[in-house]
């Protein structure tokens, strides 16, 4: 059994050190730079909540709070069988002529609400997040800027973990998110990224296909698509976000 124990250890040792190697010498010799400028085309973006009463208020101030023009925004939320309040918070906000909502009354999954929520979207990109993380004031614009390049089809934020409001974030998540961010833009220096970070990441619109019920993570099935109708992810760490609490309770759900 020596040989399953050294295949192993071989495989490991390709993804941890060997892999990162290859593309930091790559970079050296075939680096692809993402030509990111200002740019604001009209922006919509998609968030797909369930029971989600208690973090939702926060994550709509923070949507509509964006250092975004107002008229080139729109927010597409869909309630995917929610049983708490969450409908009637999204409800509150249906006078807003940025938000459009779309209440499922049972239970879909999320692909069935970003499919139906990407059938309504107006905006030239469309940026996709979750209800759990705060994006600072920025980052949606910062975000955009890698449009400006024409090669770029799908452009993926940067997702911090720790304490919002004391900034600390955890040691040992700290490093693996560190490593995680170097490879991230290696492989965007040489290419495009294998995938994109759920809690914030923009895809042209021309770009999207619909995402199948058996796919489990929506982050990475677009981007591949997005590379195989041949545009470049981009992996530079624009866009930031801070998850609202610790990294091990993030883990523990």
């Amino acid at each position: 059994m020596k040989w399953v124990f050294w295949m192993s250890a071989t495989f490991i040792a390709y993804t941890y050190l060997g892999y990162p190697l290859w593309l930091w010498i790559r970079s050296r010799w075939c680096r692809k730079p993402v030509r990111s400028g200002p740019y604001i085309p009209f922006l919509s973006i998609i968030m797909i909540v369930r029971n989600e009463e208690k973090v939702l208020p926060r994550k709509l101030r923070n949507l509509l709070d964006l250092n975004y023009p107002d008229e080139s925004l729109e927010i597409v939320m869909v309630s995917d069988g929610s049983t708490d309040s969450t409908n009637q918070i999204l409800s509150e906000h249906t006078a807003n002529p940025r938000i459009r909502v779309i209440l499922n009354p049972q239970q879909q999954g999320k692909a069935a609400g970003l499919n139906a929520a990407m059938s309504l979207v107006r905006g030239e990109i469309v940026v996709f997040t979750d209800a759990r993380q705060q994006i600072e004031p920025d980052a949606i614009r910062v975000l955009v800027e890698n449009f400006a390049d024409p090669e770029i089809g799908c452009a993926s934020g940067e997702l911090m973990l720790g304490d919002p409001e004391t900034g600390e974030a955890e040691q040992g998540m700290g490093v693996y998110w560190r490593i995680e961010k170097a490879v991230r833009e290696l492989e965007s220096a040489v290419g495009s990224v294998v995938g994109a970070t759920g809690a914030i990441y923009g895809v042209r619109r021309k770009l999207l296909v619909n995402v199948p019920d058996e796919a489990i993570l929506d982050d990475v099935y677009i981007p591949m698509h997005v590379v195989r109708r041949g545009a470049r992810v981009s992996g530079r760490a624009h866009g930031t976000l801070r998850i609202r609490e610790r990294p091990g309770n993030l883990l523990a759900r």
